[in-house]
């Protein structure tokens, strides 16, 4: 793959704060007194259009929700007596997932009168609550998932209800339909807009409105995909939970369109067909996701869900060479390694600077990752997962790779000159090796940072080489350099006596031995912030030394050892 372009330049991040100036003016007047009070009052509708919800719930989810044990994004909250819609304490993601109803499907699940009466209760707490407008939970994306979660279980929450619940879960379905096709233009580019129209879509079909509202919000999803998905299938967040989530969107909207008798279009057709592959792609050994840029692993179950949805069959793709990211995958290994530049303006709010950075299992084990994203956590546990040294890659003089700058108008970005990326890949002789490089240090220190990775399709071995390199002349000053190899919480590791090896034990009892060249090698204290919950101890093995003349070169490798009887 030839050096990507950066996506970073002075007049692509001029547009980008000029379209965020604009966006934040059309929603300001569309969260309006005015603008609200003009969304009006829903018509009489007799019947409602069931767009059904195609993931399975789970009865035990709906027997802890019975009982006032609220789970949401890794955090348990009860309130046996009262309603969550009054909780206190939660993070914004615990309340996110409440807001989005997707927990509907957990009490279709469970099926019977004592579900759907809870169900219903819930609804109506929401109702009463939020029904008229909430500028913090009407917002677009969200009330997309909302609305889907809504038509996709009206049985549960209709069958049974009364005249006032029907009506005022009416009225607010409508409100919200008109507000999001109000404030689409002001969305920023990625999913959020694609949950937005998708959500807007399947509301109509439920109303049986399927002319032109539908006919419109169908040619604002073509649209958004045809920007969206790249023709490698990736999303240029290069976050693998967006293109998770919004497969998930498509093969909803997708279903509902089948069973109301029209015919998707091309552009949703080929968005799915691009997309599924690129989902395969990012899954290591254990069936879930690799953690690259805010992502979180997710749960195999619901992954394998919506993959059958979307394409039953197929393979992961080698490479997704628009987004930078290779896949080397052999008997024993997958390894996914990060070859590309920072997102671009618009799609980097969750980006890490982690560049050449790799994550890999062997066989169903996670062995080499990152720290992970800290979803739930506070802004300091949110800059260290994002940190370089947080990531399986290298850092020179303890900085990170490219200069980070929180922007009012675009979020987390890095700062002007933009880093470039190159990254090539040969395959031959049943062996698989990428050679790549990125220059974030050098505006900086003056240097570039090459990482080749090389594996054996057959057998149990996976070599690498980092080289550093000055870009002109080499620095006046020695540098320290530490590579860094963050494992997973659960492997075991253990120096050996001649401190030039790490032996590596992972839950299935496979064994590993890591061995480098060219620094100093050690075993350091980790952390896992990979998925929610509380923060879990982990090891890192770390490869330090300084540079001479600005250059050095390290040689790594991992070998598999037999197993232990």
């Amino acid at each position: 793959m030839p050096g990507l372009p950066p996506a970073w330049t002075k007049r692509s991040l001029a547009r980008a704060k000029a379209a965020a100036a604009g966006r934040r003016l059309l929603l300001g007047l569309a969260n309006s007194r005015l603008s609200v009070a003009s969304l009006g009052r829903a018509p009489a509708v007799f019947a409602l259009n069931v767009q059904y919800d195609p993931v399975a719930g789970s009865a035990d989810e709906a027997n802890a929700l019975f009982q006032g044990r609220y789970r949401f994004a890794g955090e348990l909250l009860l309130s046996p007596h009262q309603t969550p819609w009054t909780l206190g304490g939660a993070t914004p993601e615990w309340l996110e997932a409440l807001h989005d109803f997707h927990w509907l499907r957990h009490f279709t699940a469970a099926d019977g009168d004592a579900a759907r009466r809870q169900a219903r209760a819930l609804l109506d707490g929401w109702l009463k609550r939020y029904g008229r407008f909430d500028a913090r939970w009407w917002r677009a994306d969200l009330a997309g998932r909302r609305i889907a979660a809504w038509v996709g279980h009206l049985a549960l929450l209709l069958d049974g209800a009364d005249i006032a619940l029907r009506e005022a879960m009416l009225e607010a379905l409508m409100r919200q339909l008109r507000y999001i096709a109000r404030v689409f233009p002001a969305l920023p580019a990625g999913p959020a807009r694609v949950d937005a129209v998708v959500g807007l879509a399947l509301g109509l079909l439920a109303l049986g409105h399927w002319g032109r509202p539908l006919a419109r919000a169908l040619r604002r999803l073509d649209d958004t995909l045809g920007e969206l998905i790249l023709a490698d299938g990736g999303i240029a967040s290069r976050n693998p939970n967006d293109h998770l989530a919004v497969l998930e969107m498509l093969v909803r909207i997708r279903g509902a369109l089948a069973a109301a008798g029209q015919v998707p279009s091309l552009a949703l057709t080929r968005a799915i067909d691009r997309l599924t592959p690129a989902v395969r792609f990012f899954r290591l050994g254990d069936g879930k996701l690799a953690t690259f840029h805010g992502a979180r692993p997710g749960r195999t179950a619901h992954i394998d869900d919506i993959l059958a949805l979307a394409a039953p069959r197929g393979k992961a793709p080698a490479r997704l060479p628009h987004i930078g990211f290779e896949r080397l995958e052999g008997r024993k290994f997958t390894v996914l390694f990060d070859v590309g530049a920072p997102p671009p303006p618009g799609q980097s709010g969750a980006a890490h600077i982690a560049p050449l950075a790799f994550e890999m299992s062997a066989g169903r084990d996670r062995l080499i990752v990152s720290c992970g994203a800290a979803p739930g956590r506070d802004g300091d546990w949110q800059r260290v997962g994002r940190a370089t040294a947080a990531h399986s890659t290298m850092t020179l003089d303890d900085q990170n790779a490219w200069v980070p700058v929180e922007d009012r108008d675009i979020g987390f970005r890095p700062a002007l000159p933009a880093m470039a990326t190159t990254a090539t890949r040969n395959e031959a002789e049943g062996q698989i090796w990428v050679e790549a490089s990125h220059s974030g240090y050098g505006p900086r220190l003056g240097l570039i940072h090459r990482r080749s990775i090389w594996l054996d399709v057959e057998g149990g071995e996976i070599r690498g080489e980092d080289r550093v390199e000055p870009r002109g002349r080499a620095p006046g000053r020695s540098l320290p350099f530490a590579l860094r190899f963050h494992l997973a919480p659960d492997v075991r590791a253990t120096m050996t006596g001649d401190g030039s090896s790490v032996l590596l034990r992972t839950p299935s009892g496979e064994g590993w031995q890591f061995r480098a060249l060219g620094g100093h090698v050690a075993l350091d204290e980790s952390v896992s912030i990979a998925d929610y919950g509380p923060p879990r101890r982990a090891e890192q093995i770390a490869v330090t030394g300084s540079l001479d003349a600005g250059r050095a070169t390290l040689r790594w490798g991992l070998k598999r050892v037999e197993k232990q009887a």
